[in-house]
Parts: structure tokens; C-alpha cells; sequence
């Protein structure tokens, strides 16, 4: 079988692209060709997957996907598949992986009237419609119950059209699986010492998973506990703003940013806390 996986971006440290990764290994593990369409891909790209970028040139995030779902389309005309997998919504996908919230929710809950006037609005609202709407034939690989309410909510989605996944967790995350006091050795490996507490938090997109909260948190603490406390942030996005909020919040030299690591697991075990305050989240 042909199968096509079409997502926007792809980069290494990023929670939706490590499951399309995942995924599409092991549909090419069974011996099915794998297709990927994207606008930009980072990091090394399996021998088995056939990579093809998609030109795009529009100044907007919106028009970029636009010109990428069209060529993908024509494309497709001309090069079919047997499946359609898809990791954002557009049209004429045979499997959406919905590793997002309900953009038609967000939007009743948090814009106002005139944001729904913009060419943004119309083209997430479109592409959202065409993979959730009732009578769709896509099927939807889901995270939590909440989307599933959501999107019916909005849509009247079939409820047979739903697929609940159940929670991944890699198996190096377990503790079960870290080597004999890790705790300790991956503290010194960082420079942490046995009277620091470590903070961590990891994920893409600062302001949507509320990086600006842990900074405000570790402020707040005690001057004691304070001057002993450091946040590791790890995660794929410019954390000049963040930087500068620590900053001003007297936690400047406390909090570091890293644009993505291959130690999550290790971090993991070293730290006292992990935060994930996101304001959204699937």
C-alpha cells in the first residue's frame, strides 16, 4: 500500500512531528511505501520515506498552507496513493491525527467578531470544516474525550468516525528504564548540584504552553528557595521575549533555554518538577 503523510513543518523536537515520525515508521516497518509532503523538514529523514517539499511562497502562514494543500492535491492527481494521512486539517484526508484543539471552539471562546472577518479565520474555519463536518468519510485519530465533545459540538462529527488513541509514553521516559542512580548522574552531567532544584519543562510554542507562567512561578518563590531553583526550558521556538521576562522578574540567570536536546529522558530523571501549565492543550 501507497500511504501519504502530509504535515506542514517537520523538526525533530516537536510533540506532533515525534508522532507522525513514530507512525509513519511503522507503516514503512510493515512494508508499505511511505510518501511525506512538507513545507520544510529539519533534521535526518529515514532512507525508506520518499521526502517531497512543497513550494510555497505567500508571506502568511494561512496563504502558505493554502498553496501547499494545492499543489499536494495536484500532485496527488498525478502520482496517487491508496491513503491519505494527515497531521494538519485540509481537505480529502482519509485519516486525520488530531493533535490539536477545536479551532472553532477557540475561536468562540477567545476572538471576537471582527477576527472572524479575516482571510485567516475563513481558511483555518474551512480546512477544520472539511475534515470534521457531518457526512465527511475522514476517519479521526483522537487524543482526549474533551476534543471529541468539541469538535460534535460544532460539527455533529459522527461519532463513529472517532478513534481514541491511548497515551504514548517512549520507553526511555520510564524511570523503570533509567540506568542505576541516574537521578545523580545526569544532575552532575548538567552541573546541578544536590541543593539545586530543577525545573523542566519541555515543549514547542512558548506562549501556547505557558512558559511565561513557570517564569512568574519561580519568581514568586521564597528568596531562599529561589536563589537554589533553576527551569530548564526546552523546545522549539525564540525565546528572546521569555528571556526578557526572567529578566525583569529578577530570575534571569535561573532560567535556560534550549532550542531542543536528545536528553530528554536524562532531564527527565534529573529534575524534582516538570511543569506544562499550557493555556492550550489537546
Amino acid at each position: 500500500m501507497r500511504v501519504a503523510f502530509c504535515l506542514y513543518k517537520y523538526f525533530p523536537f516537536g510533540g506532533l512531528q515525534r508522532d507522525f515520525m513514530r507512525i509513519a515508521q511503522t507503516v514503512a516497518a510493515r512494508g508499505h511505501q511511505v510518501r511525506v509532503y512538507t513545507q520544510s523538514w529539519e533534521g535526518e529523514c529515514p532512507d525508506n520515506f520518499e521526502l517531497i517539499r512543497v513550494p510555497v511562497k505567500s508571506r502568511t502562514n494561512h496563504g502558505r498552507n493554502a498553496e501547499y494543500y494545492a499543489w499536494v492535491q495536484h500532485h496527488l492527481r498525478d502520482h496517487p496513493v491508496d491513503r491519505v494521512v494527515g497531521f494538519n486539517k485540509m481537505p480529502g484526508l482519509d485519516v486525520y491525527y488530531a493533535a490539536d484543539v477545536c479551532y472553532a471552539e477557540k475561536v468562540a471562546q477567545e476572538k471576537g467578531f471582527f477576527y472572524r472577518l479575516t482571510s485567516r479565520y475563513r481558511h483555518y474555519a474551512a480546512f477544520e470544516r472539511a475534515t470534521f463536518e457531518h457526512g465527511k468519510p475522514t476517519q479521526l485519530l483522537m487524543l482526549t474525550n474533551k476534543q471529541i465533545a468539541d469538535f460534535q459540538k460544532h460539527y455533529q462529527t459522527e461519532a463513529e468516525r472517532f478513534h481514541i488513541l491511548p497515551p504514548g509514553i517512549y520507553p526511555d521516559r520510564k524511570y523503570s528504564q533509567q540506568i542505576p542512580n541516574s537521578r545523580q548522574i545526569y544532575r552532575q552531567k548538567n552541573g546541578i548540584s544536590e541543593q539545586q532544584k530543577l525545573l523542566l519543562q519541555v515543549g514547542s510554542d512558548f506562549t501556547r504552553k505557558g512558559v511565561d507562567r513557570s517564569i512568574e512561578a519561580l519568581a514568586s518563590l521564597p528568596e531562599s528557595l529561589r536563589q537554589n531553583t533553576v527551569l530548564y526550558v526546552v523546545g522549539q521556538d525564540k525565546p528572546k521575549k521569555f528571556a526578557a521576562l526572567a529578566e525583569r522578574s529578577g530570575v534571569g540567570t535561573n532560567v535556560h533555554f534550549f532550542s531542543g536536546r536528545n536528553d530528554i529522558a536524562e532531564l527527565m530523571a534529573a529534575a524534582d518538577l516538570l511543569l506544562h501549565p499550557a493555556y492550550q492543550e489537546a
